[in-house]
């Protein structure tokens, strides 16, 4: 049989593309660990469920999935070591965790099914250190890590007050420690650091539906995605519970691609400028806890640090309050962590209710008190409004902002 040549060469440019799309097809892992059978420090009912619901997700969307459940301590490790070394060769690594995750000294751990929890030096015993599986994480092209780990641990909390009690630090929190993602890494927390969130009244968490279900639904970019996730959890928990993502990814992730995209454009993937990042946790202090807060600012931006109180009292918060870190991104990060130098602790005369921490840019040039008050003034407004982040025009000059709000209970 003979074959035209424009056939031929239809022929050609077909299996052209086929291969070219074998070739740039991604080579996706994920680990799933859901730990419900606590043996000692609390069972929890849907940590299970979860796991299975995410794996199921993960595998429609070709990752190869390495699936557990009810992990002990040896068990996690073995889990971990097997995963590292499929990842080494992998272009997408993903890990969910569902279950009991505590933080000690800044680290946080993830909690097998036979800790014992006897005491804060347990934690380091017995856990499994979330650090160990960011660094396999942070050495691939695109990492991704949800943890769905910050659900209320009754022993925990028993640990905690009798810290609290005799006035001694057992180094601990509640919920989980902020994390510095480095690379193409994205971590979310299923709530804000040093809160807890909810397992669920209905066979699974607020947070594992939402990103279950958004995962899905193709061409959506995976910060992107986890705004609609933070959305849907925060609907269902009367705001109670509050994703938090911290990213200093550069290149874009898609869970799913429609076909429309199927074309030379659908390679190129264009290289954004890392967003302003604000977190102020936890949402909920009491007299004697301490307010942390993280900041990614462009180098651009001098921030003018300040507390907005219920009643609207300005506290300014100077700078050399914050520990400050170039992140080499053209960011600078201003944080202040639990126990350091300059801790915010809440005081017995701090005004309980809602109060709004945050920051605005200075601009260029000499700024002068009055040029401050007005400043004020109209970032008063705008959070009356309800807008808590954006730009701000004072006095013919323009300037970004952005709070979060926190409650002295």
């Amino acid at each position: 049989m003979r074959i035209s040549r424009q056939l031929k060469h239809i022929i050609v440019i077909f299996l052209a593309m086929i291969f070219a799309n074998v070739a740039q097809a991604e080579n996706r892992v994920a680990l799933v660990i859901g730990n419900s059978a606590y043996e000692t420090i609390g069972a929890l009912n849907n940590a299970g469920h979860d796991a299975r619901l995410i794996a199921d997700r993960l595998k429609s969307l070709n990752f190869k999935v390495f699936e557990h459940y009810d992990l002990t301590e040896d068990g996690m490790a073995d889990a971990i070591d097997a995963f590292a070394i499929e990842a080494a060769s992998a272009d997408v690594g993903a890990l969910y965790y569902a279950g009991h995750g505590m933080q000690k000294d800044g680290e946080n751990y993830l909690m097998p099914i036979d800790t014992e929890l006897k005491s804060p030096a347990s934690i380091e015993r017995d856990g499994i250190p979330l650090r160990s599986i960011l660094n396999i994480m942070e050495n691939l092209p695109t990492g991704l890590v949800f943890l769905d780990a910050c659900r209320n641990n009754p022993f925990a909390e028993a640990i905690l007050a009798k810290a609290k009690t005799s006035q001694r630090s057992a180094g601990l929190s509640r919920g989980l420690a902020f994390v510095r993602p480095v690379g193409d890494t994205l971590v979310a927390f299923a709530t804000l650091p040093n809160a807890t969130a909810s397992d669920g009244n209905d066979g699974n968490s607020p947070f594992a539906k939402s990103l279950a279900k958004h995962m899905t639904t193709p061409d959506i970019e995976v910060s992107v995605m986890m705004k609609r996730v933070t959305r849907d959890v925060m609907e269902e928990t009367n705001r109670q519970q509050r994703p938090q993502q911290l990213s200093q990814m550069q290149n874009e992730f898609y869970f799913s691609q429609s076909n429309k995209n199927d074309s030379d454009e659908k390679v190129i993937v264009a290289v954004q400028q890392p967003n302003p990042l604000l977190a102020v946790y936890p949402p909920y202090v009491t007299v004697g806890e301490e307010v942390s807060v993280v900041a990614d600012v462009p180098k651009s931006c001098k921030p003018f640090f300040l507390n907005i109180g219920p009643g609207g009292k300005l506290t300014p918060i100077p700078l050399q309050f914050f520990k400050q870190v170039e992140l080499g991104n053209s960011q600078f990060r201003y944080e202040i962590s639990p126990g350091s130098r300059y801790g915010l602790v809440v005081q017995e005369q701090d005004e309980k209710g809602k109060n709004n921490f945050g920051y605005f840019c200075e601009p260029e040039g000499t700024f002068e008190k009055p040029q401050i008050q007005a400043a004020l003034r109209q970032i008063i407004t705008e959070i009356k409004n309800g807008h808590i982040e954006g730009e701000f025009t004072f006095e013919n000059l323009t300037s970004s902002f952005q709070f979060r709000d926190f409650t002295i209970q």
